[in-house]
């Protein structure tokens, strides 16, 4: 009978060891983000979309200027290819002028039209950089706020705490 009370005493012991420490441990909190949504959605988002797009339009708009005065010297050269076989000296010169013109204008716009490209890119890069830099500032106000232990992403952590943070 003793040993009985024994046994049930130690295992009363082990049971309350491993069984108490769990009602004493935090509630772990932790939050997935979908930046992709909140870039989508908030105000921030739209606001850079709305530059992005007004930039791309400006673009637009100069490279289809500088298009339509490649088609002006297209048609030019076009007319005068007729005329090329019956008319004088003065034409063939005025066709190989406009000619290379038409040519120079083509270099000119395609280098344009990169420069355009590279220019939107790193805008876009620019400001996807800050929108997303204010979104992560605002999600670790929230993580800090709320006692989140983990907020990520598809990406990577956007918040932990920096007591949990263990550094090699």
């Amino acid at each position: 009978m003793r040993n009985l009370k024994l046994f049930l005493l130690v295992h009363f012991f082990i049971i309350i060891a491993v069984i108490m420490p769990s009602y004493g441990a935090d509630v772990t909190k932790i939050g997935v983000v979908d930046t992709q949504k909140v870039l989508d959605t908030s105000i921030l988002g739209n606001q850079m979309t709305n530059e992005l797009n007004k930039l791309y339009t400006g673009f637009s708009a100069d490279l289809e200027a500088k298009g339509k005065e490649i088609q002006k010297l297209q048609e030019e050269i076009e007319k005068l290819s007729l005329s090329k076989k019956t008319l004088s000296q003065a034409n063939k010169e005025k066709f190989d002028k406009t000619t290379r013109e038409l040519r120079i204008k083509i270099y000119d716009a395609e280098k344009l039209k990169e420069k355009y490209q590279n220019d939107f890119k790193k805008e876009e890069i620019k400001r996807l950089k800050y929108t997303t830099k204010i979104v992560e500032e605002i999600i670790a106000e929230i993580g800090k706020k709320e006692g989140y232990l983990l907020i990520k992403n598809t990406r990577g952590t956007l918040y932990s705490p920096k007591k949990n943070r263990h550094y090699r």
